[in-house]
């Protein structure tokens, strides 16, 4: 299922007929492909754009058959290629209505420093910090100016692969899931993950607290992930959850945050 390419240090894990899994050591994205065109959710950091561009080689397309960018929030390891291809191509970028200033960098909602510093005495961040420092190629918060609000029809978002959005509010303050419900995938963006290199948790639960906008908030909204068909979770950081989504959602929710 998918291979390794120890040189560009990815792995795509194709998860349904359409959808594909691409995991890196910092950061995952989703890619369909079918014939109403791609859609890509999420983008990786700026410094792994090469990554990016050879993670759609892998699925057999290029970056400018790229329909549409969904962004299921503005922050920095999430935006990277969404920049790149906006810029580049032309490529549309999407995010919920509530997120679009985050996407554009004229609303924050991102650790900065002091909140790194205040936690640096903490297991792991400091080598994330060292590890992703370069990734961000001395722009710490990417914006995509030309970023639209989601584009609606009948209740699903009128990209390929029409998937219902899924308003989890709290990570930031217009963080959005994509449920592709006849692939039986739901993408959570980082409403919660599965591992992180600043977390000493595995499974299903809240990444820590300084990367939250609201984390009170962000546990709270887990609950409108619930009831969705999908059997198999894609995580903004960590491996893919393999079975029904209110399963990885009760996880989560009892487990909340490391700190």
């Amino acid at each position: 299922m998918g291979g390794t390419d120890p040189k560009r240090a990815f792995r795509v894990d194709r998860v349904s007929d359409r959808l594909h899994f691409v995991h890196t050591e910092h950061v995952n994205w989703v890619v369909y492909s079918g014939p109403d065109g791609v859609t890509l959710i999420d983008s990786g950091y700026a410094g792994q754009r090469d990554l990016l561009a050879a993670s759609l080689d892998a699925i057999g397309c290029r970056p400018d058959d790229v329909s549409a960018v969904l962004v299921t929030h503005g922050h920095a390891d999430h935006l990277g290629g969404a920049v790149w291809l906006a810029e580049r191509f032309g490529t549309p970028v999407h995010a919920h209505a509530t997120e679009v200033p985050n996407v554009q960098r004229t609303l924050v909602q991102q650790a900065g420093p002091v909140d790194v510093l205040r936690n640096a005495w903490r297991p792991g961040v400091v080598p994330w910090v060292t590890a992703i420092l370069p990734l961000l190629e001395g722009r710490p918060h990417p914006a995509v100016a030309t970023v639209a609000p989601l584009p609606e029809r009948g209740g699903r978002v009128d990209v390929p692969g029409m998937p219902r959005a899924i308003h989890v509010g709290g990570h930031t303050t217009g963080h959005t899931a994509f449920s592709f419900e006849e692939e039986g995938v739901l993408v959570v963006g980082d409403a919660f993950v599965t591992r992180h290199r600043t977390s000493p948790l595995a499974g299903p639960h809240l990444l820590p607290s300084m990367f939250h906008h609201d984390l009170a908030r962000a546990r709270d909204s887990l609950v409108r992930l619930r009831n969705t068909p999908a059997r198999v979770v894609l995580p903004g950081h960590g491996e893919a959850w393999i079975g029904p989504a209110d399963a990885a959602v009760d996880v989560a929710s009892e487990t909340g945050a490391p700190w």
